[in-house]
């Protein structure tokens, strides 16, 4: 093989590879890491006691990657769900050791992640490893029922 034709080979080689991650990196649409978002607070909910009752607070909002005030660094022209709500436990559940054993509950699928704040309250947050959907789910101090505050925070999406 001559130098001429390897070093075309090689430049073809370093051009599919470029083309590849650029394909890659454009990642999933903001469609499809909202209804990932959706589906770890259902994993979330489901995992807690019977009779629980979740409320959300709202529609998924959607904060552009890379701005002042989204923390998820990413390209221009993406965006990632947050979806906030609480879920009032029944009457004989204990919110603090809902929290701490959520984590085994989930299985597997899920790993926790350090909550990067010292708190009064039980409060765990953990990571679906298949989506990256991070969720932090907080006992709510205070009288009345047991309640959790869980906040569902996604990975940046394409927006189209």
């Amino acid at each position: 093989m001559t130098s001429r034709s390897a070093a075309a080979t090689v430049l073809v080689g370093l051009l599919l590879i470029s083309l590849t991650a650029c394909a890659s990196s454009q990642g999933p649409t903001y469609a499809s890491v909202r209804a990932d978002t959706q589906e770890a607070i259902a994993d979330i909910v489901a995992a807690l006691p019977a009779g629980a009752a979740y409320t959300p607070s709202g529609d998924p909002t959607s904060t552009p990657c890379g701005t002042s005030t989204a923390e998820p660094a990413g390209p221009e022209g993406t965006a990632f769900a947050t979806l906030h709500g609480s879920a009032v436990l029944p009457g004989t559940a204990d919110a603090a050791a809902v929290v701490t054993d959520l984590p085994l509950t989930l299985g597997e699928d899920w790993a926790v992640e350090p909550v990067g704040i010292d708190t009064d309250v039980a409060t765990v947050r953990v990571n679906r490893a298949e989506t990256g959907v991070s969720v932090d789910v907080t006992e709510q101090a205070g009288d009345g029922p047991s309640t959790l505050d869980i906040l569902a925070v996604s990975p940046c999406g394409r927006v189209d």
